[in-house]
């Protein structure tokens, strides 16, 4: 490291107009620190302080950073290739021709105006023909083809039971709120979401000539605040082994025959036998309120449904009043550019065809191979680690093991692309390019349905700036839009890279033993692997981080939930123990020498404070706590580090400083 100091100066002196090579070499100093702030007590604040007092976020946005809000300039890359292959004339079925004609589609914001609400009308009229409860559930199974989930909510994945096959799982659904509890809870924020998701369904209402808008809303809202009623809340969804029904279909006919299974399979084309129904209590209301809610006030629910589904790619009235429900919960203040909505759109709907562009144009396949290089260092260490437990019986620590290194690792980009088939593309067909890869979408999913699980298949778009691990698959996986700065870099040293995305490896390899996935065997299986006795002394380990996180206060009196992102919790502090382990193994993990005048020690930890700095709007932010499992960016820094001694050796941090908490305090798991 050493040299790239040197070479830093040497650009400085002799080349200084070269600018960009002098900011690519900078980059991995640490500026901005605020010596104000002790590391004991924020050491987020302490590392990112300054960068966040004059980070602005754009009025077309709800934060700014990294992680997710990486997303924002990464999109940038991915307008040039639109705008790109947009202007030209492809093959057709091509990639290139693909996205590009779907981008055209969108960006005809002229010819979509027009149309107005004509794309829906049929549906409509669909729904006012309704005479039967029957007829009812096949629009509704029709509409779910088309990518319109509204009274059932259906996927394909591995059997919990026999990971070999995949089968069809049912969850509860129905609501337009982003979580049950936002239909029962009274505090002001809330209230106000209430409000404004009841006056965008009214203006939708109004939008379609409705005449009893407001009556409409509160029909519809009613029959959602009574499905909520029969929802799971996010931590009993949590309890994996609960969350797991295989019914058989007869059984099903016979105990809610309103809903008819036999029938609602067959109009979704799926053949099964049985099926698992994650929330069985939700189906078992939906049973009761099929004939007791008056056929009328359904169609209207369905209208609703109609109407919010596709908003966002209808005339601009439409769009705009979606927007002004939802910057009520982003904070947003004003609506993205067409160009970057078109963006989003494409990498939805075509992410992995856009996906083959992105990473041909910019992604460095030496970042691929280094990166396998990290994930495999990682492992070793996450070995080390955990034959050093003092909790875990060595019959148990064999099993971890062996699941550890039967995990797959996926780093960049799918070794088989996805195809999407024959889906025609029409530039000048926006609606109905959406409702054809929607389609799509469904009958990819449905393929799968009675076979094994695709082992080259991949849950996220290349160009995503996200990392995660699938228990049923037991894999990891990491795709090209996060390996850039802060996470990763060629040029970086290796505190910067394994405080960055080594943190990142080890946060998805803990994945696999966190309350959830460690109820999951090396194959996929829901299957006990543990001792009793381990598992009671892993389930109190848990009960900390719950315990813990569950004190830190976000936004006035705001609380973390820490039954709720105990998973991810979990993860974080394993995820920086873990990518430190193996850190130590590195050359300079072992060395002291100081560069930018900071130890390695010292550079590895700014890394991973570095990695998560974002600053997001209040709304956002109160949204983010209660109904995302990850806890927000100031507590994936500071929560891990309070419970880990050689962070404490790096910055002297001692008792009385705020963050301090005494060796038997400090939690440990992995």
């Amino acid at each position: 490291m050493k040299k790239l100091i040197y070479f830093t100066l040497a650009l400085f002196t002799f080349v200084s107009c070269d600018k960009e090579k002098v900011a690519e070499a900078n980059k991995f100093d640490f500026d901005g620190i605020d010596e104000s702030i002790k590391p004991g007590d924020n050491f987020f604040l302490h590392v990112n302080k300054t960068w966040y007092d004059n980070a602005v976020i754009a009025d077309d946005q709800s934060g700014v950073g990294s992680y997710s809000f990486l997303n924002i300039p990464q999109k940038v890359l991915l307008e040039n290739i639109l705008v790109e292959v947009s202007s030209g004339t492809h093959e057709k079925g091509s990639a290139d021709q693909m996205v590009g004609d779907f981008y055209n589609s969108g960006m005809n914001t002229a010819l979509i105006n027009e149309r107005g609400f004509e794309p829906i009308r049929p549906l409509l009229d669909q729904i006012n023909a309704i005479n039967s409860i029957p007829a009812m559930m096949q629009f509704v199974a029709n509409e779910f083809k088309s990518g319109n989930g509204s009274l059932i909510s259906m996927g394909v994945s591995p059997d919990d039971q026999n990971s070999s096959v995949n089968m069809l799982h049912f969850g509860q659904t129905g609501l337009g709120l982003p979580d049950r509890d936002y239909y029962f809870k009274t505090d002001e924020s809330t209230l106000e979401i209430q409000k404004a998701y009841q006056t965008y369904l009214t203006k939708l209402f109004e939008l379609i000539g409705n005449e009893n808008a407001a009556q409409s809303t509160a029909a519809a809202y009613g029959i959602e605040k009574q499905l909520a009623e029969a929802h799971k809340t996010r931590i009993e969804r949590r309890d994996v082994k609960a969350n797991y029904n295989k019914l058989a279909v007869a059984n099903l006919n016979k105990n809610q025959p309103n809903i008819g299974w036999s029938k609602l399979l067959s109009d979704l084309g799926a053949e099964a036998d049985s099926v698992d129904v994650g929330q069985p209590a939700y189906y078992a209301k939906l049973n009761t309120m099929l004939p007791s809610v008056p056929l009328a006030d359904w169609k209207t629910y369905l209208k609703a449904n109609v109407l919010t589904n596709y908003a966002e790619i209808l005339s601009e009235p439409f769009e705009t009043a979606a927007f002004e429900y939802s910057k009520i919960i982003s904070g947003q203040a004003v609506k993205q550019p067409r160009a970057q909505i078109m963006v989003n759109k494409v990498d939805r709907q075509l992410g992995f065809a856009l996906g083959q562009l992105y990473v041909a144009r910019y992604f460095n396949e030496e970042a691929k191979t280094r990166v396998a290089d990290l994930v495999n260092n990682l492992q070793k260490a996450f070995e080390t680690r955990i034959n050093q437990l003092d909790w875990m019986s060595d019959v148990t620590k064999v099993q971890a093991k062996e699941k550890l290194y039967a995990i797959t690792k996926k780093v960049g980009y799918p070794d088989v692309w996805r195809d999407y088939g024959n889906v025609n593309i029409d530039k000048d067909k926006y609606f109905e390019n959406v409702v054809a890869l929607r389609k799509n979408d469904y009958q990819y999913g449905l393929d799968k349905l009675n076979k094994a699980p695709n082992k080259f298949e991949w849950g996220t778009t290349p160009s995503t700036v996200t990392a995660y691990y699938n228990p049923s698959q037991n894999e990891i996986v990491f795709p090209a839009g996060i390996l850039q700065f802060p996470y990763f870099d060629l040029q970086a040293d290796d505190a910067i890279n394994y405080g960055g995305i080594g943190m990142v490896i080890g946060h998805e390899l803990t994945h696999a033993f966190d309350d959830q996935g460690a109820q999951f065997d090396k194959d996929g299986n829901v299957k006990n692997w543990w001792t009793d006795e381990d598992y009671k002394k892993f389930q109190a380990k848990t009960q900390q981080i719950i315990d813990r996180y569950s004190s830190y206060t976000v936004l006035d009196s705001l609380h973390l939930i820490g039954e709720s992102s105990v998973g991810e919790n979990t993860a974080d502090n394993g995820g920086i123990s873990i990518a430190y382990e193996a850190f130590k193994l590195t050359k300079q993990g072992q060395d002291t020498v100081k560069i930018g005048g900071y130890t390695p020690d010292q550079r590895f930890f700014m890394s991973i404070a570095r990695i998560w700095r974002v600053k997001t709007r209040d709304e956002y932010l109160r949204n983010y706590v209660k109904t995302n499992s990850h806890s927000p960016p100031m507590w994936r820094v500071n929560g891990p580090l309070m419970n880990f001694t050689p962070f404490y050796e790096a910055f002297d941090v001692q008792p009385g400083d705020a963050n301090y908490k005494s060796v038997e305090e400090r939690i440990k798991i992995w």
